[in-house]
């Protein structure tokens, strides 16, 4: 019984540790000047790996159906409508033939607002922290999506130049 309790905890701090690198990356990559692409391979590939997570099941694992709902709830609503509303935030621009992007401070507090209410319902529904990545997968692959709905409105972006990230807020 107390070697099942450490490898719980070990698996708990691990998929903790993953999910704050992954988090720190995107949100490294979010304030990059990039351009905007029709590609969604890190998103699903977030969903893939923490869908996979929660087939464990465990004591902390997606076991009543109270669970699975508020889960839900947590995705559709915190991750995807969170991850539409930060896309709202990132700046857009053309610098000849392709549009650009580049999120704001307020994309960065978007984020972390989101992961942080994602927690803190996970924690008071006992949901384990392996729904994180899942979360960031949906939350990321829904910003995608209203980036690019965004950027295919070319005569509503500003024209700069490739290095002209410099904004004038």
């Amino acid at each position: 019984m107390l070697a099942a309790t450490a490898v719980q905890t070990q698996t708990t701090v691990l998929s903790i540790v993953v999910s704050l690198a992954v988090l720190a990356f995107l949100m490294y990559r979010q304030l990059q000047v990039r351009p905007v692409r029709a590609s969604f391979a890190l998103p699903v590939v977030l969903i893939i790996v923490g869908a996979a997570s929660l087939s464990g099941g465990g004591p902390n694992g997606l076991g009543s159906a109270g669970r699975v709902a508020i889960l839900v709830a947590l995705l559709v609503g915190d991750a995807a409508g969170l991850g539409a509303v930060r896309a709202l935030t990132v700046r857009l621009w053309r610098s000849g033939d392709v549009v650009l992007r580049q999120g704001t401070w307020v994309t960065m507090v978007l984020w972390i607002v989101g992961v942080g209410i994602h927690a803190l319902v996970g924690a008071l529904a006992d949901i384990s922290d392996s729904t994180l990545l899942l979360y960031m997968g949906i939350t990321l692959g829904a910003q995608q999506l209203v980036v690019q709905a965004r950027a295919r409105q070319p005569g509503r972006l500003p024209q700069r130049s490739a290095a002209g990230a410099g904004w004038q807020s």
